[in-house]
């Protein structure tokens, strides 16, 4: 079975459709289709209002299909509100909560997709922070078990804290961890204050992973 240059619509965008699907008797065996969409739309990430380009094959067998190809992010942005606590910096020893291992799923579905998001196309902007970054990121792994990794590289970010507002002077979120997704900081911030008179630079660094994230706290 063939789909020749077939159009759709998703998430608002322009995709279309092609490759063949070969048949053994009634049942789908090789795969080989592709997929190319411009500005679709998506609420995804989590929180996120994104906008993408994509350029996707899907190959393989049914049995162990794989899912490869390029994204590229136009735009993304996260707007949530973020209420802080007293606690704000307390990371000290925390750990994630951990839970039963995920059932197995019916979709043996693998991934290899690069993601492009270029400087600036990945912002926040909320009650706290303003933030611009870029980002190279790889997703692998299967439906179940995704992996990512690579990097996001902060542009310019401000955040609002205790009355002052901190400028980034450098930062970087590293996916290494072939196991998990999780994400490793290295960010440091900086703010002028001043107290009777004397004007202070006052630095806030961020290093390791939500499971031992450790603050830093300097000033000239």
């Amino acid at each position: 079975h063939r789909l020749d240059n077939v159009a759709a619509t998703l998430g608002g965008g322009a995709v279309v459709f092609g490759g063949r699907i070969a048949m053994n008797g009634f049942v789908p065996g090789e795969l080989s289709l592709t997929a190319t969409g411009e500005r679709m739309r998506f609420n995804y990430p989590e929180g996120f209002r994104s906008e993408i380009d994509a350029d996707l094959t899907l190959r393989g067998n049914i049995g162990s299909p794989v899912l490869a190809g390029n994204v590229t992010v136009r735009d993304a942005i996260y707007g949530r509100r973020f209420e802080t606590d007293p606690n704000f910096f307390n990371f000290g020893g925390t750990t994630l909560p951990t839970g039963a291992p995920a059932a197995a799923s019916a979709v043996p579905l693998r991934f290899d997709i690069r993601v492009d998001a270029p400087g600036g196309s990945l912002r926040v902007e909320n009650n706290i922070a303003s933030v611009a970054a870029r980002a190279d990121l790889r997703v692998q792994g299967t439906y179940d078990r995704p992996i990512l990794s690579g990097r996001v590289e902060i542009d310019r970010a401000s955040i609002a804290f205790e009355g002052n507002r901190f400028v980034t002077t450098r930062g970087t979120i590293d996916f290494s961890n072939p196991n998990l997704i999780e994400p490793y900081f290295d960010i440091e911030a900086e703010t002028r204050a001043r107290v009777s008179d004397q004007t202070y630079r006052v630095t806030i660094g961020l290093l390791g992973t939500m499971r031992s994230l450790i603050p830093t706290f300097t000033s000239d």
